[in-house]
């Protein structure tokens, strides 16, 4: 059996290689991070100031609360925390209602909370939202519980498919 030395040279052409397979996966496998904010199909999509939400039908405040809930294209009476759900909130508690109307998204915002540690997460969207016409109406925040390695920012169609017609988005650029 003969034994063969290690040589610079000998390590030098694996490197050389993990190197420029590196080079080449993060260059072409990994999307451009602008890209994924711009796509709306993104969990990370921005949603810019400026953008617009438009309330299509008036909804009702029941008495003591100072928001309405929205699950699957309904208004409901409370969210099922494990299917995404949006709740509009007010400043006053109902009885009371919002007219439809658009309202200006003057931000936006993404983030997770612990609800019980180590199993469950809150992932939440948060839109803060203007409107002359209506001054108590204060912002839009669709959420999810689920497991930390599970779940995932809640992206613009779970936002759609919770709201169904009763709200529109146009987006600012």
């Amino acid at each position: 059996m003969k034994v063969t030395s290690i040589t610079r040279s000998t390590l030098w052409i694996p490197v050389k290689w993990v190197s420029a397979v590196l080079i080449v996966a993060s260059t072409t496998g990994c999307p451009n991070p602008m890209a994924v904010k711009d796509d709306i199909n993104s969990q990370f999509f921005e949603i810019r100031p400026g953008s617009k939400l438009t309330l299509h039908q008036d909804v009702s405040i029941s008495s003591g609360q100072a928001h309405a809930s929205f699950q699957h294209g309904k208004v409901v009476p409370g969210l099922d925390n494990y299917a995404v759900g949006c709740e509009l909130e007010v400043r006053k508690l109902g009885p009371g209602s919002v007219s439809a109307d658009t309202f200006t998204i003057r931000r936006a915002e993404i983030a997770q909370e612990w609800i019980s540690r180590p199993d469950i997460m809150r992932f939440y969207r948060v839109m803060y939202l203007q409107s002359d016409s209506q001054p108590d109406v204060m912002h839009l925040t669709c959420q999810d519980w689920d497991g930390p390695l599970q779940g995932r920012d809640i992206s613009v169609p779970e936002m759609r498919e919770a709201l169904g017609g009763i709200f529109s988005f146009e987006f600012a650029q």
